[in-house]
């Protein structure tokens, strides 16, 4: 089983290979993610799969201790997915308000994180996030 998902312009797709459909969304307090009302999900074990359709429009944004990525559209203003490269392997969560199947997830709850050091956020994605992430752009089939 599949679950798939797009920024609103569809220049950002997504297709995340789990068995699972009942997830409860996490929704980051920070700042950042409070402004895009971003709320994720993650499963170990599963994989992502990303095409980003007009490179110009892919907006990767990082804050706060740049140990993520924050994956947008630009053109459609839709933050989609977040990544972090742990010991060269690319770890990833999805924002679950991006995914066709939002209506199966359960209400966010609101999790702070922002106590945790760089070293124990990669920890708790190391064992929580999505691994590998793939992403392709037009031509390419590159990370």
């Amino acid at each position: 089983m599949s679950m798939s998902g797009s920024c609103d312009c569809n220049n950002i797709t997504i297709v995340w290979h789990t068995d699972e459909s009942n997830f409860i969304p996490r929704a980051c307090q920070c700042d950042y993610c409070s402004s895009k009302s971003a709320a994720y999900v993650t499963s170990p074990g599963t994989t992502i799969d990303v095409a980003i359709n007009n490179d110009a429009l892919h907006n990767k944004v990082q804050h706060g201790s740049n140990s993520a990525v924050f994956h947008e559209c630009s053109n459609c203003n839709q933050l989609v997915f977040v990544t972090s490269e742990i010991e060269g392997q690319l770890y990833g969560a999805l924002n679950a308000k991006n995914l066709d199947s939002k209506q199966k997830f359960s209400a966010p709850v609101k999790l702070n994180f922002s106590s945790q050091t760089a070293e124990q956020k990669r920890d708790r994605w190391r064992q929580n996030w999505c691994h590998p992430v793939l992403i392709t752009r037009p031509s390419t089939n590159a990370r």
